[in-house]
């Protein structure tokens, strides 16, 4: 294609983020086109499971009832996990309005796909960009395998593995301590067995979030959690798990999620199941702490290649799609100026700062390095500890109930100094503060 013939805006990845950047702009007017690597959209992406409805409503105001979703997430469940014992809290929304709800990645992004195309959306499937075009320090287009396309401006959302950033030297080289390694399984059972082991009814879901139980003898803990999402015939369990414990550990990620899924509390949920998927996706951790720079001179970076992910609530998709939604509007402005420069699409920036994106981001900006930093006191020791508190307290004996307490607290401070309790309350406190100051 001649630069003559240039396109307005190219998006580089099929995702949300990408999807919901040229929907805005098809509506603004300008045009677009969306390339996507793989044969069709949702087939090479990973999730858990789970999607915001706010998000989708946001985009799609006047279908987003049509979305496809399995089940509407009613329970959510924390457990901890020690040995062969657990220790749950579960939270139950009964409002009629559904917050979040489980869709297959390739059912929820063919929605997308769909919905976008009947505002006019152009898309190519089947295409893989080598590289970006870049001149006089602007990026003016992309190569691909047997062409090249010009545009006015790139928007690069191809996930946290951005090969065009990388090659471009548009993003610093990520280090393990900033990415977890997600593996999942997806495994069937029939629809009745679900919602009887579930405790749910015909389009209620339910989701678990694990802590601890998958270090062994003396192991390091991982910073790890697990997860469990209810689908109409199928479950998925898998684990997050930070590369930084993975590289030191010399355990395999299917090594931790065989153990998670081997302990009495999941495998009671998911026994006799049928494995018909497994399936593993590198997701950002740095947080707010390493955001890339996410604008310059004709592009923007969108979604998990801008590291935008709350992975203290498994929150990418919707974080995605407000950052596509920003990032369409910005061009939008961008095309009615006809100036696509780092000065004008700054207002990228500006736009995510003021949404609820950044806002979370910041809410928990320290709280996973404090996890890593005390992994061991949070998915070991504390969890051991509870254990130990719990089955005292529901058991009989005796010795009498103070003289077990007593017991309790001096083998407590005996294995940990108060010194170091102390550090860890003041860990937690500090990032509790930093949510809510």
């Amino acid at each position: 294609m001649s630069q003559n013939r240039k396109i307005d805006v190219i998006i580089v990845g099929g995702g949300p983020s990408g999807i919901a950047c040229a929907l805005t702009l098809a509506r603004k007017g300008v045009k677009a086109v969306v390339i996507e690597k793989a044969s069709d959209f949702g087939v090479k992406n990973m999730y858990g499971g789970a999607v915001y409805l706010k998000s989708i409503a946001e985009l799609f105001p006047n279908s987003y009832q049509n979305c496809p979703y399995e089940r509407i997430i009613k329970k959510h469940n924390y457990v901890i996990l020690n040995n062969e014992n657990s220790l749950s809290v579960s939270y139950e929304n009964k409002d009629e309005e559904a917050s979040s709800l489980t869709i297959t990645r390739f059912a929820f992004d063919t929605f997308l796909k769909k919905e976008a195309q009947k505002e006019g959306v152009y898309f190519a499937p089947n295409t893989l960009v080598v590289d970006l075009i870049i001149e006089n320090g602007k990026v003016k287009g992309v190569k691909t395998e047997f062409e090249e396309i010009f545009s006015d401006a790139v928007v690069l959302a191809e996930g946290f593995n951005s090969y065009l950033l990388n090659k471009a030297g548009l993003k610093k080289k990520t280090e393990p301590k900033s990415a977890i390694l997600g593996v999942k399984e997806t495994i069937r059972l029939k629809k009745e067995i679900i919602e009887q082991r579930f405790h749910l009814k015909s389009d209620e879901g339910s989701m678990y979030q694990f802590f601890g139980g998958l270090s062994q003898n003396n192991e390091e803990p991982p910073l790890a959690m697990g997860f469990i999402y209810t689908f109409k015939n199928f479950v998925t369990v898998g684990v997050g798990i930070d590369m930084e414990s993975l590289k030191n550990g010399g355990i395999k990620p299917y090594e931790y999620l065989n153990r998670l899924k081997k302990h009495p509390f999941v495998s009671d949920l998911i026994k006799d199941g049928e494995l018909i998927e497994y399936s593993a996706h590198s997701i950002p951790e740095g947080g707010y702490n390493e955001l890339p720079k996410l604008y310059g001179n004709g592009y923007l970076v969108a979604g998990d290649a801008a590291n935008l992910v709350d992975s203290v609530h498994f929150e990418g998709t919707n974080l995605a799609i407000k950052s596509g939604i920003l990032a369409g509007e910005t061009l939008a402005f961008a095309h009615s100026k006809n100036d696509y420069s780092e000065k004008t699409l700054k207002e990228y920036k500006k736009k995510l700062f003021k949404s609820f994106v950044i806002d979370d981001m910041k809410t928990y900006r320290n709280v996973i390095k404090t996890l890593y930093k005390r992994r061991n006191s949070i998915f070991s020791y504390y969890p051991k500890k509870a254990d130990e508190f719990f089955k005292l307290f529901t058991s009989a004996n005796n010795d009498g109930k103070k003289k077990g307490y007593r017991k309790f607290l001096f083998s407590f401070f005996k294995e940990r100094s108060i010194r170091q309790t102390f550090s860890d309350v003041i860990s937690f406190v500090k990032c509790a503060l930093e949510a809510i100051i």
